[in-house]
């Protein structure tokens, strides 16, 4: 199986791998054969990205971070406790503690997290997709850290919540496909301590869970949010779950631009390492999570597509590949990129237009991206 965007020609595939919406409901089930119809469906519901069958690499196993089930369990916990706030009812915390401790399980028996490389693959729109990610994430991080287990599991709670203040933002200006202005960036800016009194006061979640919530945006530097807290004055919490946090959401599609190249989001974060973000939290992810995940499809040097085939334990960041097409390819070829440190893997923000270019280029605080030829 390979992961494909919906933008490319994906008309008469089938699913590898079910699609799910909000509360976890199946929508397609595996080997679902997409037509224009579905696809269009998906696109309208904000969809981005699915797993489809393709011979070319069958022999493909997608890295779970974590079960399909694991991830519903989370889905249903937060779209029940969000009904229950909109609804004026104080939501239950004991559905949530019981998703965390699920994703630490499920991370506890994972083999490629032991080896320190895994993948979080999540082809949906869900509203708690994200969510969800800076959870495992974050726990991933914690466990690298040597954390106990009941602060690991707080912090997973925290970071599953984190974003709770946002069920009270319009939700034009969440999905908005363009650029905040200085005002609607302001107004967005009011879910850290939204989420914070959510947490506090309905959710009762005690100070420790609800940092999450009010810190996840703020930089050691003191240029973060709501409170422009610097170093020390930054939870241990707080500071996990900003970097899990920054690096999802970088490496995922976002309504005004596609996902940032994993090596430019390496780039960015080890190079605000102490200035904006915790060292060892950003040392802790990038020991843990794999750059091109399994089933990703690579632009290489030379002109050459390829597709990652399995993550190699000696290197988060140089998997092995199967060739599938380029000059004087007839048939795959796999290779092992660790052993040909020659190979080059392009810089895929080739493809966007100028003005998306221009954004990431704010976004990335300096970080060197090619010019227009």
């Amino acid at each position: 199986m390979r992961v494909a965007r919906l933008q490319d020609a994906v008309i008469g595939s089938y699913l590898a791998l079910p699609i799910h919406g909000d509360g976890g409901r199946l929508m397609l089930g595996t080997g679902t054969r997409l037509s224009k119809r579905l696809v269009e469906s998906l696109k309208s519901r904000g969809y981005t990205k699915v797993a489809i069958k393709d011979p070319m690499v069958g022999d493909i196993e997608l890295d779970e971070a974590i079960s399909v089930e694991t991830r519903i369990q989370a889905e249903v916990a937060l779209t029940k406790s969000v009904t229950k706030l909109l609804a004026g009812r104080t939501p239950d915390l004991g559905p949530v503690y019981d998703a965390v401790d699920a994703i630490i399980g499920d991370l506890s028996k994972n083999s490629r997290t032991t080896s320190g490389l895994f993948s979080i693959q999540s082809y949906d729109s869900d509203t708690y997709t994200h969510s969800i990610n800076v959870c495992v994430l974050s726990i991933c991080i914690g466990r690298c850290l040597d954390w106990s287990f009941h602060k690991v599991r707080e912090l997973g709670v925290g970071a599953l919540l984190h974003d709770v203040g946002k069920i009270v933002m319009p939700l034009g200006l969440l999905n908005k496909p363009a650029r905040l202005t200085d005002e609607e960036y302001g107004i967005i800016k009011t879910h850290c301590e939204k989420g914070w009194g959510l947490l506090s006061e309905c959710f009762d979640a005690g100070s420790i869970v609800s940092k999450s919530a009010m810190e996840h945006h703020e930089r050691l530097d003191g240029s973060g949010y709501p409170k422009s807290l610097i170093e020390n004055q930054i939870s241990d919490i707080g500071r996990v779950t900003a970097v899990a946090d920054v690096y999802d959401a970088m490496t995922t599609d976002r309504p005004h631009r596609r996902a940032i190249f994993p090596e430019t989001v390496y780039a960015h974060m080890t190079q605000a390492k102490g200035v904006l973000f915790d060292g060892t939290a950003v040392d802790g992810l990038f020991s843990q999570v794999a750059l091109y995940p399994t089933g990703t499809i690579l632009s290489i040097w030379g002109g050459y597509i390829a597709v990652v085939t399995a993550q190699d334990p000696r290197s988060n960041f140089r998997p092995y590949v199967r060739i599938v097409g380029g000059p004087g390819i007839t048939k795959p070829i796999d290779v092992s990129l660790y052993s040909r440190p020659d190979i080059k893997i392009n810089l895929l923000l080739d493809d966007y237009p100028a003005d998306s270019r221009s954004m990431i280029a704010d976004e990335l605080q300096g970080i060197a991206l090619p010019t227009e030829k």
